[in-house]
């Protein structure tokens, strides 16, 4: 125990902090994240197609009346959206890493890794949020609406966790972690993505109340008793929440990246003093 402290006390010093020893290591640290969320998503996925009981679950009658529409639901959408991006990330990054500059693939893996670094803001970001942030609003509301203490027996708390809580954790450790080669969209483009999509959505969901004649969501049937609820309910869901969720998307990703900016000029300047003063030595030496 003593040896160890002894030794996290040395990387400190030798470092100046751990401020300092974070930075040194975020290109290391980044790698260990994207790997280790390309992996976990990997496990989540062979464990929903394998070990998770579907038919078993649709036939629960806490959710045997949306069973069918199972695949609508914007959680399932999110979480494909999380599997599709990190998995793909990481088979971009050994591409990127592996084959040599002249591979005729090249072009198209750059390529590909532009547009995933572009839909982060504009698409992976914003939909997290909206989609945690939903799910927890309701359960601490009223949480026979959408996830019942009978269907714990059939999904794991943590395979719960793992669509509506790490999401959140996972894209803003992104943010601070992984440094994009390329810029994002503006942010006008990203906001009209997130309202087009949520209006859509939410169209969708209108349809399927009409056609069916019950809402996917219980607690859509609750918010949207009255003409006034339906319509604040319309606005917060296609307009508001997409704009405050972009939002912060490109005010975390600015401050970062001012704060990287920040990091790089300090130890060019240090590096240039080190040299200088180095230079200064070797002069009086010869003098």
């Amino acid at each position: 125990m003593k040896s160890t402290l002894q030794i996290l006390s040395i990387l400190l010093v030798d470092s100046g902090s751990i401020n300092s020893l974070f930075w040194a290591h975020k290109r290391t640290l980044a790698n260990f994240f994207l790997v280790t969320c390309g992996v976990y998503y990997a496990f989540g996925a062979v464990y929903s197609l394998v070990f998770m009981n579907l038919d078993e679950i649709q036939e629960d009658p806490t959710v045997k009346d949306m069973a069918h529409e199972l695949f609508k639901c914007i959680s399932i959408w999110n979480y494909i959206v999380q599997i599709s991006f990190y998995i793909g990330y990481n088979i971009n990054s050994y591409q990127l890493t592996t084959y040599p500059p002249d591979h005729w693939w090249m072009k198209y893996a750059k390529g590909y890794r532009r547009f995933l670094e572009k839909s982060f803001l504009s698409v992976v970001f914003p939909l997290s949020l909206f989609v945690c942030n939903t799910f927890w609003y309701v359960y601490h509301t009223n949480r026979d609406m959408i996830y019942p203490k009978d269907l714990e027996e059939l999904v794991p708390a943590w395979y719960n966790h793992t669509m509506h809580t790490l999401p959140v954790l996972i894209v803003f450790l992104h943010l601070i972690l992984v440094e994009p080669e390329s810029s994002p969209p503006c942010i006008r483009t990203s906001i009209f993505i997130q309202t087009a999509f949520h209006a859509g959505y939410l169209s969708m969901l209108l349809f399927c109340r009409y056609m069916d004649g019950v809402w996917l969501y219980k607690f859509l049937g609750y918010y949207a008793e009255s003409w006034t609820r339906s319509i604040l309910a319309t606005l917060f869901m296609s307009i508001v929440s997409p704009n405050v969720y972009v939002w912060i998307g490109y005010k975390t990703y600015a401050d970062v990246r001012q704060r990287v900016s920040k990091i790089n000029m300090e130890t060019k300047a240090k590096a240039l003093d080190k040299l200088n003063n180095n230079n200064n030595d070797v002069d009086w030496k010869l003098k």
